[in-house]
């Protein structure tokens, strides 16, 4: 099983070059394999700024792989097409606002996203993952909670990754899917050239309910597999910790180990995830850390 950390965004703060190999040499030592982090969509690859913000994201995979794990890339919200860590429309989206269309409920204008089959999105796409895996270096790329989950989208974002691969053929390809979509398993059975599929789930009881509730990882876990396997493919999860408050934290520890003796191919978890008060939030993520050591032990 490999052992995916999903680090949001270090680049996007004033984190001190200690701090962050502190980080890449826990995660390293707990027996993490990979590390994630998001990337926006860019907006103007030959201004300073771009310029500035391609160098820190150098150097944070530079330090990843001095300790040892790959840096796989999540693109964030590119086209509204898929999440990520910030919420929001990048400046390409506004400048193209007629490639939008309206996915869901015609009276919610959050629904509009980039036309999967547009050929300036798709050739948008493909601009900044070539920038991503050749320009910058990073070993694989991280499709998080496509929207809709639409065959479409999932068609997109298969003859995308199969583009990436043209780049450079050993890059890793993987994709969770949104607790609540479960059918969407069986559009992304049908994918050829990502490597890993599946979705997140919140690590929770299937009766303990929270201010904002997914499906259970349990749950997902329970769908995606026997679809996915059954067409040949290798699994991949996402123990959720959004939105754990301070009553949800004995539950999470009720469940953690449950979680992540869950059989499959590929496990991200979070470095940090919670809303919760200083002390809890350490409690929780200490035992998360501790499960990821258990794992990675078991694994050799």
């Amino acid at each position: 099983m490999l052992l995916n950390c999903y680090y949001f965004g270090p680049q996007y703060h004033t984190l001190l070059p200690k701090h962050l190999d502190w980080d890449l040499q826990n995660m390293a030592k707990m027996g993490t394999d990979i590390v994630s982090f998001c990337m926006e969509e860019p907006y103007a690859s030959d201004s300073q700024l771009m310029i500035h913000y391609h160098t820190k994201v150098r150097h944070i995979i530079d330090r990843i792989h001095k300790h040892g794990m790959e840096a796989h890339a999540v693109p964030s919200r590119w086209g509204r097409l898929v999440a990520g860590w910030i919420d929001g429309t990048s400046l390409w989206t506004l400048k193209n606002a007629n490639t939008l269309v309206n996915r869901g409920d015609p009276e919610v204008s959050t629904d509009l996203v980039c036309d999967p089959c547009n050929g300036r999105v798709i050739e948008h796409f493909r601009v900044n993952l070539k920038e991503l895996v050749i320009t910058l270096g990073f070993d694989g790329i991280v499709w998080d909670e496509p929207r809709p989950p639409a065959a479409d989208v999932a068609t997109l974002l298969d003859d995308l990754s199969g583009y990436v691969k043209s780049l450079r053929s050993e890059v890793t390809i993987s994709l969770f899917a949104e607790a609540g979509t479960l059918a969407f398993a069986h559009d992304l059975a049908k994918t050829k050239h990502i490597d890993y599929l599946g979705a997140d789930g919140h690590l929770r009881s299937e009766d303990h309910h929270m201010a904002r509730m997914k499906n259970t990882i349990f749950t997902t876990h329970d769908y995606f597999t026997p679809v996915l396997k059954k067409a040949g493919k290798k699994t991949f999860f996402l123990i959720e910790g959004q939105r754990h408050r301070d009553e949800n934290l004995d539950n999470y520890l009720e469940n953690v180990g449950r979680a992540f003796s869950l059989p499959m191919d590929q496990l991200m978890y979070y470095y940090c995830a919670h809303e919760m008060n200083m002390e809890n939030g350490e409690v929780m993520t200490e035992a998360t850390w501790k499960e990821v050591c258990r794992i990675a032990y078991l694994k050799k």
